[in-house]
């Protein structure tokens, strides 16, 4: 068993992390070489568990959980007190055994429990969506399996109930833990993810950081059976036995490093016979039990192989990893020798080491992550929700027990002698069919009942029940029970009201499930190394076959770098409502005016509802209006999205020929117009022509008699007066003068053969 005065030694010496250069110990890595043989290796390791070193590495971590198992013990009596409220568990033993003697019923009205399953069920009403963005281009489609892989591997690990676990955890007693890691061989696939109880972890109480990634450690207890515990260390078989606790006939032992939280399970499963008065024959089955610490701790390295440069950058080098390999060959990236923190695990009983190792996980960080309630701020130390009503709710179940006892206890009143015995006179004044018989000539006994007294109790306990509403923020508003808010805009901002008095859980939660993600993320990198086929299901659960790492560059799941990134869908449902009711609301006013703008945010408008089926219905709205979906990637198109394409490509090449056919219609139209203009133009200036053609000829004729010439233009005049020509049209040179030739001074003879 566990030694006291090795206690105090590890009380002293547990002060700072062993790093191998302390205290004179030359080197900076305490494991065996891998270039040794397995064989060597592990006798290389049994020695080195044995050491000095060891020891000294043993004692320090010792320190370590003993000072937080200290420093926490009162906070986790308190955090496993708000648990028991909330499964009715609202009396001490001492209170019960007070009850009983005054007669009064324990009577517990759990108001805490509703409120809290307010906030556990709206938790569980509003999933959280995620996708994985690649940092560089090339790696799109890369990104975009990783998103399907992780999908797939939070349904085989049915992540979103253990988040809803964890969730739970911190909203009752205030900090909950998400474990991902290695999956064993009873787990499918290589990547387990999980939830932790509280009542098992141990971490460094300095620590502020949300993540707890400035934490020195963080440790978790197990109690495991001995034959378990010797079939996982065959080579340190002694040291598990030094450790058991043994539990058999009369015998039941627990060591010193639990408190009550931890260990009630254990006490509970072993003290069964006793508690009950069973005694365990001779015959009954043992069990040897070993109380395990797991202690994840970060160790000063020295000569840590850190990536330079790259979409790797800041990364510790690991020569397993293509995306690693790949740009240091392709020189995109170099390596630095840089002092880092590397965490490291170790295992062990109060005896001494069972294991210790570096990290196995690429990403270097805690494989848990803390899902944070409430922080204390005086020291750090978490408290849910039903911290600041438990009181009151104490208070409530007191008033209801003395309620109770007044109005079912009667105080009677008698004058010495009157009756011949006072407890039959007690029984027979608490009944409802009391009668009393008393002596003659004495006055009669007086039965009086506290029915005021009562009154008053009820009438505190229903202010009890308001300050319960009005400090755990949720209201009758929100559980949808009818109050004195009449008007539809008074009960959402009560319901605003109580949604908001609880959103630091859900903003913890994001944030925690934000952490989880990165670190899940390069869980997949490391450990989906083989070419694979993964299913991953929709909304409506049709399963859809992906291929991984079959050598296509997009299927590749280490070569390229990714962000986890939550979405940011509103998690209050009467935010939802509200934004869906002004989408609806916009879509009404605009359909008067430019309906065809309300078609194209149809989809829009019903992805913000909560409806069954939305998804099927945001996408047959998308297939027969031919709207894109905004979230989806234009390097990587499904089958449907480049079956809507297509389709839109014919459409608009049929549009596009139907307006070529239109324009070659008018085209057409205008081209015969412009010939008939042509044809009518060249008809005026035929007619024009023989028309001169004839006053040339008229005028040779008249030339030698100028007063038929003055007639002529005289009738030509009022012709176009008539016609309404200008009179001076001739002038003006619309039409040539007529020539009038000049008398000839002598008149040639006509030939007479002319």
């Amino acid at each position: 068993m566990f030694d006291p005065e090795k206690r105090a030694r590890h009380e002293i010496s547990g002060s700072l992390i062993y790093s191998g250069r302390r205290k004179g110990v030359a080197g900076d890595t305490y494991l065996p070489a891998d270039a040794r043989s397995p064989e060597a290796a592990r006798r290389a390791k049994a020695s080195f568990l044995d050491s000095e070193q060891a020891e000294r590495i043993h004692v320090n971590l010792m320190g370590h959980y003993i000072r937080e198992l200290d420093r926490q013990a009162e906070n986790r009596l308190e955090m496993a007190l708000d648990e028991d409220f909330y499964d009715h568990i609202q009396f001490t033993d001492e209170e019960l055994q007070i009850l009983a003697a005054r007669g009064q019923a324990p009577l517990v009205f759990n108001m805490i429990q509703t409120s809290v399953n307010w906030v556990l069920g709206t938790q569980r009403r509003a999933p959280m969506d995620y996708r994985v963005l690649s940092r560089k281009k090339a790696g799109t489609q890369a990104a975009e399996r990783k998103t399907q892989l992780l999908k797939h591997v939070s349904d085989a690990n049915g992540f979103d109930h253990v988040t809803s676990d964890a969730f739970a955890s911190a909203v009752k007693a205030g900090l909950g833990w998400l474990e991902g890691g290695q999956a064993g061989p009873d787990t499918p696939g290589p990547v387990m993810l999980r939830s932790e109880s509280w009542r098992s972890m141990l971490w460094d109480s300095t620590s502020t950081a949300y993540d707890m990634q400035d934490a020195r450690y963080l440790m978790r207890s197990k109690w495991l059976d001995a034959d378990i515990a010797h079939g996982m260390w065959p080579d340190r078989r002694g040291l598990v036995e030094r450790s058991i606790s043994q539990a058999s006939a009369g015998l039941f032992m627990l060591d010193e490093l639990g408190d009550e939280p931890m260990d009630h399970a254990e006490a509970e499963h072993f003290g069964f016979g006793a508690s009950r008065g069973h005694t365990l024959t001779s015959g009954s089955a043992s069990r040897d039990r070993v109380r395990v610490i797991e202690c994840w701790f970060k160790r000063v390295v020295g000569d840590a192989a850190v990536i330079r440069g790259g979409q790797f950058a800041g990364e510790l080098f690991d020569p397993w990893s293509p995306g690693h390999v790949g740009e240091l060959n392709a020189g995109l990236a170099s390596l630095s020798i840089q002092p880092r923190q590397i965490v490291h695990v170790a295992l062990f009983t109060d005896a001494g080491l069972l294991d210790i190792r570096r990290s196995p996980y690429r990403h270097n960080r805690y494989p848990f992550t803390p899902i944070w309630g409430y922080r204390r701020a005086r020291d750090g130390m978490p408290y849910g929700l039903i911290r600041g009503v438990r009181d009151i709710q104490r208070d409530l179940n007191r008033r209801a027990a003395k309620a109770l006892h007044h109005l079912s206890t009667t105080r009677v009143t008698v004058q010495e002698g009157a009756v011949d015995d006072i407890e039959t006179l007690r029984d027979e004044a608490g009944r409802p069919d009391a009668v009393i018989e008393y002596k003659s000539g004495q006055p009669a006994p007086v039965v009086q009942s506290d029915t005021n007294i009562a009154a008053a109790h009820i009438d505190l306990m229903s202010r009890d029940a308001q300050m319960i509403q009005s400090i755990g923020g949720v209201t009758d508003e929100n559980m949808g029970r009818s109050t004195n808010a009449k008007s539809g805009k008074a009960i959402i901002a009560r319901q605003d009201q109580g949604a908001l008095a609880t959103s630091t859980f859900f903003d913890n939660l994001r944030r925690s499930r934000q952490i989880h993600g990165e670190k899940t993320i390069i869980l997949c990198e490391q450990f989906y190394t083989e070419a694979d086929e993964i299913r991953i299901t929709d909304a409506r659960g049709n399963p859809a076959f992906v291929p991984i790492n079959d050598g296509a560059p997009e299927n590749a799941i280490a070569a390229f770098k990714a962000d986890f990134v939550l979405g940011e869908e509103e998690w209050r449902l009467t935010v939802r409502q509200a934004q869906a009711e002004a989408l609806l609301d916009l879509g009404g006013r605009l359909a008067a005016t430019a309906p065809q703008i309300v078609v194209q945010m149809l989809d829009l408008i019903v992805e913000a509802m909560d409806v069954p089926k939305r998804d099927e219905l945001v996408k047959r709205i998308r297939q027969i209006t031919g709207v894109e979906d905004p979230d989806a990637d234009p390097n990587n198109p499904t089958p449907e999205q480049m079956q809507m394409a297509e389709q839109k490509a014919q459409a608009a090449e049929m549009q596009k020929r139907q307006a070529m056919a239109a324009l070659a219609e008018v085209e057409a139209k205008a081209r015969k117009i412009t010939a008939e203009a042509s044809k009518a133009e060249a008809a005026t200036a035929t007619d024009l022509i023989a028309q001169m053609t004839a006053a040339m000829e008229a005028a040779l004729q008249i030339a030698g008699a100028p007063a038929v010439a003055a007639a002529a233009d005289q009738i030509l005049g009022d012709a176009r007066l008539a016609a309404g020509l200008p009179p001076d049209m001739a002038a003006q040179g619309a039409m040539p003068p007529v020539p009038t030739a000049a008398p000839p001074a002598t008149v040639p003879p006509v030939s007479q053969g002319a």
